[in-house]
């Protein structure tokens, strides 16, 4: 789901909260009535990237925190993540990218993905105090995995000596496309 539609729906909930109507919304956030169809429109998930100042009057008219916002934000893929995996991944037959990382019962890493690396990963960086991986590619590139990696995991990358990197093939099955014996811990 976009960020616009999951936005939609938190302002939907706020306005009823609020008993406002759209109309009432549309006046008190943008000062025009008649924007009330743009309201309606994000409400209705037609709208997956709302302009910046329609977040910001709508976060204000309709008191939205911003845990409540960022909340929404963080069920988005963060952009770095986006830049990183479009750096190393050749979606372009699939026209996505499904990455997962893991830990298995002996301390091994597997990162699961489903389409060719443009890139070879000679290693992984990862700094503990901000549970942030940096991958380093053979054309010399360093960069960061995009969001923080998950408590479950992060716990074990300290013991890890090696990272499996697996192909997701049709059907679900995994072939080892590459080991990598080198994880750096800063």
């Amino acid at each position: 789901m976009s960020f616009g539609k999951r936005f939609g729906q938190l302002v939907r909930r706020k306005r009823d909260i609020e008993g406002l109507s759209q109309q009432n919304l549309a006046a008190q956030a943008f000062g025009d009535e008649e924007r009330k169809s743009r309201i309606s429109e994000l409400e209705n998930g037609h709208v997956t990237r709302p302009q910046s100042k329609t977040i910001d009057a709508l976060v204000v008219a309709l008191n939205i925190s911003e845990e409540e916002l960022s909340q929404v934000l963080n069920d988005s893929p963060h952009p770095g993540m986006v830049d990183t995996l479009v750096d190393l991944f050749d979606a372009s037959h699939l026209g996505r990218v499904h990455v997962e990382i893991a830990v298995n019962e002996h301390k091994e890493i597997y990162f699961f993905y489903d389409c060719p690396m443009k890139h070879e990963i000679l290693r992984l960086e990862y700094f503990a105090e901000e549970r942030q991986l940096i991958w380093v590619t053979s054309n010399q590139s360093r960069r960061p995995f995009g969001t923080p990696v998950d408590e479950s995991v992060a716990g074990f990358l300290p013991e890890a000596s090696e990272v499996i990197f697996c192909k997701i093939l049709t059907g679900g099955e995994f072939k080892e496309e590459a080991r990598h014996p080198l994880l750096v811990i800063t």
